[in-house]
């Protein structure tokens, strides 16, 4: 049913969940998937707006330092996910994602590669923070063309 699926991952349960699930699917349906964490959504800004008129320029050992971390840590996360699927016997192609937040990412992969189903972990996030921040599922959801499948 589906030929090719989208799956993100940043580690967490549900997103561990969710690819537990990607791989019934690729059993079942022998389906190609992309496995990608994108490091966008914790990076510290390069510039903080502190008052109108007032910013801090993060300074750039800080940031290529923390970028690196981050970077790290993407890898071990595609790395322990990736493990599952060798696990399973199963192939996936692994992406680190730098310069875009996933939903961004998402829907940009969407233009350029067909996808049939993108799978993502749900993450709780409280009232306030998706009003100021939004949520990646609810992005994707508004403006994906394909099927989503959002796994607790």
């Amino acid at each position: 049913m589906y030929t090719k699926i989208l799956l993100a991952t940043d580690g967490s349960d549900n997103a561990n969940r969710a690819a537990e699930r990607v791989i019934e699917f690729q059993k079942k349906w022998n389906s190609k998937v992309v496995l990608f964490h994108s490091i966008r959504q914790k990076m510290i800004p390069k510039l903080i707006i502190t008052l109108p008129g007032q910013a801090y320029a993060i300074p750039r050992a800080v940031y290529d330092e923390t970028r690196k971390k981050h970077e790290n840590a993407g890898e071990k996360i595609l790395a322990e996910t990736k493990k599952m699927f060798d696990d399973a016997g199963m192939p996936v192609e692994t992406r680190l994602i730098k310069y875009e937040k996933p939903e961004d990412y998402i829907l940009n992969i969407l233009e350029k590669e067909y996808f049939d189903l993108i799978v993502l972990g749900s993450k709780g996030h409280s009232t306030l923070e998706r009003i100021f921040s939004g949520s990646v599922t609810q992005e994707v959801l508004n403006n994906a063309y394909c099927d989503l499948l959002v796994v607790r």
